[in-house]
């Protein structure tokens, strides 16, 4: 969930490069609660107009300078929209204060610009989701559009993935190549001490697997495969099998994900100050019997799980907004089944959501071309043209490539069939427990024979 997405999607006007014009003013600075902001205004804005409020995706550093403006700041500087964002005051999701932080932005807006008539959320990754988040919170201007790339649109949901993986890498690797474990009762989160503040964008594997030796004493995932025991690769094969993952890069990054970011979910005091929202207990691993038989059993407290959802879920009440979501075919981290959150909680005549098909695995890998045939579709239907469909934005985009505006190649694919999210994260089922307890192993009851582990209390088997 990368901070910026240009470095996948390098999207900038290339023939116009020469007319586009710089904002007539920038102001940095931080706001109030301590969040950096940056905001641009063309020449010719005036009160009443357009801002695009443009959101990061997931930064692990805490922000120390102003953020970027996104990938297509030219372009909609150049179209006469103004562009405001803020670096969030807490770093990993920080779905927790965002959208405050973005009403505070906007009332600093309001002082040095003037109030904008509308505004148009725009992000990737994380940034995709707190963009359709927005569009539902109270208290902003109109939202005629949102565009989201691959957003992160699942929520609290997503991190089902990571609290699997997390447990199951105990599963298969106890014994040969422990992570560090916090304090109990829940000693898959790293204490706040343990989690390092400088690892920021977890794509970059190698930075991971540095703060991460375990994972390479386990799987020998950054060892050429000629040094890797069998052991090792069979370790390593079957936690890829069990997540799905099938980049080793990829695989690298989401243990990444939950080790550190899970911990600072759990772990940091303006977030769920050590309670655990996640459950195991009577979830179907079956894919993987020994996994199954193994993981540890963990029950969520209920008022961490709602906090959490509550966070993070999109709920879909955007009133009339026209939503763009796009999606590359191939993320392993932002997995196209998230385009499934945004498609069944909006109107079908409110929501386009494309699919471009990848050769590769990437996150957000977007050609120029493609990003930028997405938001000129989203301008022109939110001020009134007809819906776009993906095959209007194929060939919008095609269009673009062949006459040099923009590089390509368009690869939007309207027969794309979306794997259902279900099938790769696997569901949570109801468990009744006793209020306070927090995890467990096993359930269902049927399952209740002590098998060690170290993940706290056990409930109890139904009288």
């Amino acid at each position: 969930m990368i901070r910026y997405l240009a470095t996948a999607l390098g999207l900038l006007c290339l023939t116009c490069a020469g007319t586009l014009h710089a904002a007539s003013r920038e102001l940095t600075g931080t706001t109030p609660s301590g969040a950096w902001y940056h905001i641009a205004i063309p020449d010719g804005w005036r009160p009443g107009g357009a801002l695009v409020m443009y959101q990061h995706g997931l930064d692990f550093k805490t922000a120390t300078s102003p953020p970027g403006l996104g990938p297509l700041r030219d372009v909609m500087l150049a179209e006469g929209y103004a562009i405001a964002a803020s670096s969030y005051r807490q770093r990993g999701w920080a779905l927790f204060t965002a959208i405050d932080d973005n009403r505070e932005l906007l009332q600093l807006f309001k002082q040095l610009a003037g109030a904008p008539g509308e505004i148009v959320p725009f992000g990737g990754s994380l940034g995709g989701l707190t963009a359709l988040k927005l569009a539902e919170a109270p208290g902003f201007p109109l939202v005629r559009g949102v565009f989201a790339l691959c957003p992160a649109a699942g929520g609290a949901r997503l991190w089902d993935s990571a609290i699997d993986l997390r447990l199951a890498y105990d599963a298969v690797c106890r014994g040969a190549g422990d992570l560090p474990t916090g304090q109990p009762p829940l000693p898959w989160a790293l204490n706040p001490g343990q989690i390092p503040d400088d690892l920021g964008d977890l794509l970059d594997w190698t930075q991971v697997a540095r703060a991460l030796l375990p994972l390479n004493q386990c799987t020998g995932v950054n060892l050429p495969s000629y040094l890797r025991n069998d052991a090792m690769q069979r370790r390593l094969d079957e936690l890829m099998a069990f997540t799905h993952i099938t980049d080793e890069d990829f695989f690298v990054t989401n243990v990444g994900y939950s080790t550190f970011v899970l911990s600072d979910v759990v772990r940091a005091p303006d977030k769920l100050g050590g309670r655990n929202p996640f459950t195991t207990a009577g979830v179907d691993y079956g894919s993987d019997p020994a996994i199954d038989a193994g993981i540890d059993r963990i029950v969520a407290d209920r008022m961490a799980a709602a906090h959490f959802r509550e966070a993070s879920d999109f709920g879909g009440a955007v009133g009339t907004a026209k939503v763009l979501s796009m999606h590359t075919s191939r993320d392993q981290l932002v997995i196209p089944a998230n385009q499934e959150f945004v498609r069944k909680v909006l109107p079908a005549d409110q929501v386009t959501s494309a699919i471009v098909d990848e050769g590769a695995p990437t996150h957000c890998g977007f050609t120029t071309a493609e990003g930028l045939a997405g938001w000129e579709a989203l301008r022109a239907w939110k001020d009134g043209a007809p819906q776009p469909d993906v095959a209007a934005l194929q060939a919008a985009c095609t269009t673009l490539a062949a006459a040099g505006t923009a590089a390509g190649p368009c690869r939007f694919d309207a027969a794309a069939v979306v794997a259902p999210f279900d099938s790769i994260v696997r569901p949570r089922v109801p468990v009744p427990v006793p209020a306070g307890v927090h995890s467990a192993r096993p359930i269902p009851p049927v399952l209740l024979q002590p098998r060690g582990g170290r993940s706290g209390q056990r409930v109890p088997a139904e009288p």
